[in-house]
């Protein structure tokens, strides 16, 4: 791990926190193909140890707003879906890691833009649960399959309780990778620099995230997801 590259991990996770500090997610969708291209090792462990960090910040600071129910019900589809994402990371070389992310990336960017608002019940908050908890262990971007289920919410509900689940099931995750001996040393160096870079952009956040039109932004968060998530599957074909 060079330090060229902890620097520009820096910078992106500063970009990734400031990003779900104003529309409560999307910062992985932006962030994740460039930190695999950087250096696959940031992908997913260094993500889930700052991941509970950046969404722990944000549900604090709107914490009144939280939708306790949905909470619930997505944490008890948690636990399979963490399984299934630490059985197929253990599983998944480099090349294939980055060919599997980029899909996932561009099925969740899809769903986003080509379902309709999903009623809310306890089977699809379930399902959202699993589905998260599988992407939280294989990508470090938990948000995308919790955005969709949740998306019935906006503002400050929205983004605290998006964020308390995120919370959740990332703490659950570190656990689960510690425990299956996939942290290392030089995650957790790399997670320190996260954790400094998700603070800033937090901060960053904070006074523009009300003047901010959460569905113009949700846009070009989805676009350079995309260009991100295909300059990834090239690249690791290749």
């Amino acid at each position: 791990m060079e330090a060229w590259e902890l620097i520009g991990a820096f910078g992106l996770l500063v970009a990734a926190a400031g990003i779900a500090g104003v529309i409560g997610f999307g910062g992985g969708l932006v962030v994740i193909p460039f930190l695999v291209m950087l250096n696959p090792d940031f992908i997913p462990v260094p993500m889930v140890l700052v991941s509970p960090v950046i969404s722990g910040l944000i549900a604090w600071r709107e914490r009144k707003s939280i939708d306790l129910s949905s909470v619930k019900w997505t944490a008890v589809g948690l636990a399979p879906g963490i399984a299934a994402g630490a059985a197929t990371l253990a599983s998944l070389s480099q090349e294939a890691l980055g060919i599997f992310i980029s899909l996932l990336l561009l099925t969740g960017t899809g769903l986003q833009m080509f379902t309709t608002e999903p009623r809310q019940t306890r089977a699809t908050l379930l399902g959202s649960g699993a589905l998260a908890g599988f992407m939280a262990n294989t990508t470090g971007m938990p948000g995308v399959a919790l955005a969709v289920s949740l998306s019935r919410f906006e503002g400050p509900v929205f983004r605290s309780t998006l964020n308390s689940c995120v919370v959740l099931m990332t703490l659950v995750s570190a656990i689960v990778l510690a425990t299956a001996g996939q942290i290392h040393g030089f995650h957790l160096v790399a997670a320190s620099v996260f954790v400094v870079a998700a603070i800033t952009g937090f901060f960053i956040s904070g006074p523009i995230r009300h003047v901010v039109d959460r569905r113009g932004t949700t846009q070009i968060v989805r676009a350079v997801s995309v260009a991100g998530a295909i300059t990834l599957l090239i690249r690791s074909i290749n």
